[in-house]
């Protein structure tokens, strides 16, 4: 059986890294070099990531690839604008909106994997919530919304399976909290259990319907 390109060029290029790396620390404790490594850790992390990222460049198939090159190459941006003095709520933002992009790309990729626009969707909403400088209901009220406008792009958006208009109800549901929360009409903590219990029960009866 023939060996995907990937298959093949990531051992290769992870063992060229293992060896470069071990090089690197072998002259560090001999003394021959001194590694800053405050300076070195944000583009060792975006250095992972574009491995991973490699990964499914050679073969999209490998989907799974785009979470750790997200994450990875975040983690090293968010490393430098700590470093350069940024404000905290944009490195928030920037760490979860580009893992939010790996979930949006998967989907881009392979509409098949519909449920991708949930994670994606989600930590999103997280990022925008995250940059928001009030609190209390104007940030319950952005993430509630966030999450119907999640649910109704699971439904508006297409996939081989067709509409899944099960994704109506609790983008209804959260629209409807969402916009009382904005209005303050009503306390954002007395809608967190129910809702926690809402999508636990929807998530136990599609996977029983499914059945």
């Amino acid at each position: 059986m023939k060996a995907s390109k990937s298959g093949t060029v990531f051992p290769v290029v992870f063992g060229l890294l293992l060896i470069s790396a071990g090089v690197v620390f072998l002259l560090d404790n001999l003394n021959v070099i001194a590694l800053n490594w405050q300076a070195l850790i944000g583009p060792l992390f975006v250095v992972g990531g574009l491995i991973f990222l490699l990964v499914f460049i050679l073969n999209t198939d490998d989907w799974w690839a785009l979470i750790p090159a997200m994450a990875l190459i975040s983690l090293g941006l968010t490393v430098f604008m700590e470093q350069e003095d940024f404000a905290n709520e944009w490195t928030g933002a920037v760490f979860l909106g580009m893992l939010g992009l790996s979930f949006w790309l998967i989907y881009a990729f392979h509409p098949l994997h519909w449920w991708a626009v949930i994670p994606g969707g989600v930590l999103f909403t997280l990022a925008a919530v995250s940059m928001l400088a009030e609190g209390g209901d104007l940030s319950g009220g952005v993430f509630f919304l966030g999450m119907a406008l999640t649910f109704g792009l699971v439904f508006l958006l297409p996939n081989p399976l067709g509409k899944l208009t099960w994704a109506l109800y609790p983008a209804g549901i959260l629209f409807l909290i969402g916009a009382l929360v904005l209005l303050g009409t009503t306390s954002l903590i007395g809608f967190v259990w129910p809702v926690a219990l809402l999508v636990a029960g929807g998530a136990v009866l599609i996977h029983a319907l499914r059945k």
